[in-house]
């Protein structure tokens, strides 16, 4: 199989696990904002769901860990560390958030609000943290697509700039308690996720055509 059709593969299967994770919790999960009797109840009632979106983080870490390697690959080695240390941060926080909302599904009928609160709150703050890691992997698509490099289409360069500012601002909803700027809210995931996903689409349609030209 070519390199091309595994990296599509992979970003396809990691897109739908981490669609599907969201998809599972249905629309009534609790939030940074809900009190900690809500979190009991909710978990007391969908410890299945949680337990579900915990193990699609398994697969999301495991994919990008795979599409991370394959566009190292075509980057010179210093930008290739930075991105690929951006990656595996990805990838771990994903594991970490997700394994704070399997503990709390494990026995829900002995947790009592105040820990449940307190616990519950740890993994919102997956947000604003993992702007970091985004932002180590677009910028070296950023120095690569705009400076002399021809390595990096400009298209991609201007694309990753857009991205690495919108997730170096976006680290301010560690500051958030509520609405819009809430960590774990609005800005992290539906501003910054749609602009992820046109951001990894264009790595991908890049990254796909120069594995295919190597090959």
């Amino acid at each position: 199989m070519k390199p091309s059709r595994v990296l599509l593969i992979a970003i396809l299967a990691t897109a739908a696990f981490y669609i599907g994770s969201f998809a599972v919790l249905g629309d009534s999960y609790p939030t940074i904002e809900s009190s900690g009797e809500e979190v009991v109840a909710w978990f007391a009632a969908n410890a299945r769901a949680a337990r579900t979106y915990a193990w699609c983080a398994a697969f999301i870490s495991l994919g990008l860990v795979i599409v991370g390697g394959q566009v190292c690959a075509l980057l010179p080695r210093t930008h290739a560390y930075i991105f690929l240390g951006g990656m595996l941060i990805w990838a771990v926080t994903a594991q970490v958030q997700a394994w704070f909302w399997a503990a709390l599904a494990y026995r829900p009928e002995d947790l009592t609000p105040a820990v449940a609160g307190v616990v519950f709150d740890i993994p919102n703050y997956w947000g604003p943290l993992v702007n970091g890691a985004s932002a180590a992997m677009a910028a070296p698509l950023v120095v690569l697509g705009l400076g002399d490099s021809t390595r990096v289409p400009r298209w991609l360069g201007w694309l990753s700039l857009v991205f690495l500012a919108e997730q170096s601002i976006e680290t301010i909803t560690v500051f958030g308690q509520t609405g819009f700027l809430a960590p774990g809210g609005t800005m992290n995931l539906y501003v910054g996720g749609i602009l992820g996903f046109a951001w990894f689409g264009g790595v991908i349609r890049w990254a796909m055509k120069e594995l295919d030209q190597a090959g």
